[in-house]
């Protein structure tokens, strides 16, 4: 990714991080998590948890800060996500938290409407 797209993407809405998340992730088969211990959560405004995913490694690796410090990005195949994740976070009542960024939160997604997008 160029440096102007990289840094064109964390000034997008929610909304359009998400259809950059779905293109982006049905190209390359692949999305991004943090991880250290236990995949990096965080939570919507009624604080429902969700599992947070980013497009790439680059994105997951800007917002490994802060909360997240300690984390590392973590590929997840989208063939993974999709026969296993999808109905674990089902089970446990999580969300997916697409795409925040250093300046936005993730967009919360029901992961059943995910993985029928990334389908």
């Amino acid at each position: 990714m160029s440096s102007g797209k990289f840094a064109g993407a964390v000034d997008l809405s929610g909304p359009d991080r998400l259809q950059m998340f779905i293109h982006k992730v049905g190209e390359s088969q692949e999305m991004w998590g943090l991880y250290v211990d236990g995949w990096a959560e965080a939570a919507d405004e009624n604080g429902k948890k969700g599992l947070v995913v980013w497009p790439d490694e680059q994105h997951a690796l800007l917002c490994a800060a802060d909360k997240w410090r300690q984390h590392s990005p973590k590929m997840i195949k989208l063939s993974s996500f999709n026969e296993r994740w999808v109905d674990k976070l089902v089970r446990v009542r999580m969300k997916v938290a697409v795409f925040p960024t250093p300046f936005d939160g993730p967009v919360f997604v029901d992961p059943v409407a995910l993985r029928a997008e990334l389908l």
